[in-house]
């Protein structure tokens, strides 16, 4: 019996973010000559990525006298209270990544100054691309300790993979992705990257879906943490991920094929009161 539920996937991959974006008022006169620029709102795909949002301001800007050039938008980057975004993690997770934050979430963009010591250079739509498909390998090898299911993919199917995500066609996307996160008894390691505050470093550690000493018996969320960061097998923790707090007995295999983001990977942001 599948573990994919249809409507709690398609739930999640509709679930939207309004941003309000404003530009950094510094470079506004170089650009526009009234020093004016409004905000621009936008409805993001909390499965999207900040390059592909890049891509809806330039055509929203391209009849406009901005005086912007695509190569301008080469190094573009966002920043909301002072802290860079970091452009290659999912547009939901960056939200939740902050304590709770009004709607629409207003965030600045700048053209000039990418601050590398931050994030990634080349923020652009196909080094996203690369970096995507490289993420569905990755989870690929954790989950079988191989990565045939993508590479016996058809063309057609890697390319189907990004263009539907970067179109939000559900159905697109998962008629080829169900193939790729499909639980068997035979998965191995949960591809999972746990998230705390205080910008700790991102924890990624491999962690099987079962037991050790009893193959029947499934990992449940809470499981999960607590191998990976045993000092908070005490603690009272919530685990985030798509915006849903997540019961910490939810079976882990269950939260994986409906819950990964579109990279195929679990995200879950972790806070607790005593950190």
């Amino acid at each position: 019996m599948s573990l994919f539920d249809s409507e709690i996937s398609q739930s999640i991959w509709n679930a939207k973010l309004p941003i309000k974006i404003s530009f950094d008022t510094s470079e506004a006169l170089e650009y526009r000559s009234d020093k004016t620029w409004d905000p621009i709102y936008l409805e993001i795909p909390r499965c999207s990525y900040i390059p592909l949002m890049t891509s809806q301001i330039q055509t929203m800007l391209s009849g406009l006298d901005s005086q912007l050039a695509e190569i301008d938008f080469e190094s573009v980057w966002y920043e909301y209270n002072n802290e860079p975004l970091r452009w290659h993690y999912p547009i939901g997770l960056l939200y939740d990544l902050f304590d709770t934050i009004p709607l629409p979430w207003s965030i600045t963009i700048h053209l000039k100054g990418l601050p590398t010591n931050h994030l990634l250079a080349k923020p652009t739509i196909d080094t996203m691309q690369n970096m995507f498909m490289a993420m569905i390998k990755e989870a690929d090898f954790l989950r079988t300790g191989n990565t045939k299911k993508v590479m016996n993919l058809s063309k057609k199917d890697h390319t189907q993979l990004w263009q539907s995500l970067a179109s939000d066609q559900y159905h697109d996307f998962w008629n080829v992705n169900k193939q790729l996160v499909e639980y068997t008894p035979n998965n191995r390691h949960v591809p999972i990257r746990l998230y705390l505050p205080n910008n700790c470093p991102v924890i990624q550690e491999l962690v099987t879906f079962h037991d050790d000493s009893d193959k029947d018996k499934v990992h449940t969320v809470a499981d999960v943490i607590a191998i990976a960061i045993p000092e908070l097998s005490q603690k009272h923790i919530s685990v985030t991920a798509h915006g849903i707090s997540l019961p910490l007995e939810t079976p882990i295999h269950w939260a994986y094929v409906n819950l990964c983001f579109a990279d195929n990977f679990l995200h879950f942001v972790i806070k607790t009161p005593a950190l």
